[in-house]
């Protein structure tokens, strides 16, 4: 049971994070959301992309919410009873939240197949992702506080955790391919253009890391017990590993930031292949990234110590 609850909440916040990433980079940017400005390849790769990830976060969300009612209620069976789901949706707290996730899923299918313009696909992948990623903070940790203004902060941490958390992991994918895109210019376009596009991305993910830091700490003070105590307990060593992981890609963005750009606008155009070890290094801080959205999803069913 635990295995799919994790395996599925996995899958489902990787899909979101890049619908919300993906969608917020390209409206970030401001390249023309009809032809993707001078990336127009990496955008089409990117818009499918999205349709992939509502292909995935809806079954993922479905398998989860399956899992939950079966670790609350005993057993798999238990899902398709009538008494049961009408208990579970109108008798528990959780009810209205699944409805409106339920709802939601069906307005990104709808996006998804929907023949609309581009700007408004990512407008409305965007919007849709965010109200997924903030609605699950009433369904873990964050819904402790009850309806408080200590609950309502820790809503707001959370949401502000996850939407910044999206914006840094699911914006690296486009940033991937958009640097992928960069090998069909000629040396000096190619190092004029991923400085640009690195440069105006690195602003905005400075931001998303702050925010990140800040609501991460802030969860954990939510939770407050000694560090021994945290230490000693299953959440404790979940989240020392996300933290190490996370490390590591502050580690990856700050090399790439503050010491790759650099040393590529001092090189002469010809040394534009630099661009491929920073290329590596993008790719690098994503995967580390999934696993740190792995590594949140176990988090987010595992008991913090009291």
């Amino acid at each position: 049971m635990t295995e799919i609850l994790v395996i599925s909440r996995w899958i489902h916040f990787a899909a979101l994070f890049i619908l919300f990433g993906a969608s917020f980079f390209w409206i970030h940017m401001r390249l023309s959301a009809a032809s993707g400005g001078d990336f127009p390849r990496s955008f089409c790769a990117t818009l499918l992309l999205l349709r992939i990830a509502v292909a995935a976060a809806i079954p993922s969300g479905l398998a989860w919410l399956a899992a939950s009612i079966a670790n609350m209620t005993g057993g798999f069976e238990n899902v398709v009873d009538p008494a049961t789901l009408q208990a579970f949706f109108f008798e528990t707290q959780f009810g209205p939240v699944t409805m409106l996730r339920l709802a939601l899923f069906a307005a990104a299918a709808a996006v998804a197949v929907l023949r609309l313009p581009n700007r408004v696909r990512l407008f409305a992948f965007a919007a849709v992702a965010a109200l997924l990623l903030v609605d699950q903070a009433w369904l873990g940790h964050a819904a402790e506080g009850g309806a408080t203004a200590y609950g309502a902060l820790m809503i707001v941490v959370y949401a502000t955790h996850m939407l910044a958390g999206a914006s840094w992991v699911g914006g690296l994918v486009p940033l991937f391919l958009t640097l992928l895109e960069t090998r069909r210019f000629d040396p000096r376009e190619r190092r004029e253009l991923s400085l640009a596009l690195l440069s105006r991305f690195s602003l905005m993910g400075l931001c998303a890391v702050t925010l990140v830091l800040v609501s991460g700490a802030g969860n954990v003070a939510f939770h407050a017990v000694s560090p021994s105590k945290l230490a000693q307990s299953g959440y404790g060593e979940v989240l020392f590993a996300k933290l190490c992981l996370v490390v590591g890609m502050l580690t990856l963005a700050y090399f790439n930031r503050f010491v790759a750009m650099p040393r590529l606008a001092a090189l002469p155009p010809k040394g534009a292949a630099h661009i491929g070890r920073l290329r590596a290094s993008v790719g690098l801080e994503l995967a580390l990234g999934m696993f740190v959205v792995g590594l949140a999803a176990l988090l987010g069913i595992t008991p913090p110590p009291q």
